[in-house]
């Protein structure tokens, strides 16, 4: 594998359809290419961070806010007309 192949599939993300040959072949060219294993950890860093955030407008969300959001659209639309 190249870095781009690598890059394409650490994008795609742990669920991504991939067979084990592949995952291996990109672990093992991580376990060689520096560049590589640094944007694996930077892509794992963002994602965790996303997922904190996630998690914590989930719990800190009130209960009609999407109810709010719909009225916003709504209004946004009719007064574009």
């Amino acid at each position: 594998m190249n870095c781009r192949e690598v890059s394409m599939l650490t994008l795609a993300g742990p669920g991504a359809p991939a067979s084990r040959l592949r995952r291996t072949e990109a672990w093992l060219h991580r376990a060689m290419c520096r560049h590589c294993r640094r944007f694996w950890r930077q892509v794992r860093a963002v994602d965790r961070g996303v997922r904190a955030v996630l998690g914590r407008l989930e719990e800190e969300a009130p209960a009609d806010l999407e109810d709010r959001i719909v009225q916003r659209v709504i209004h946004s639309k009719s007064s574009d007309r």
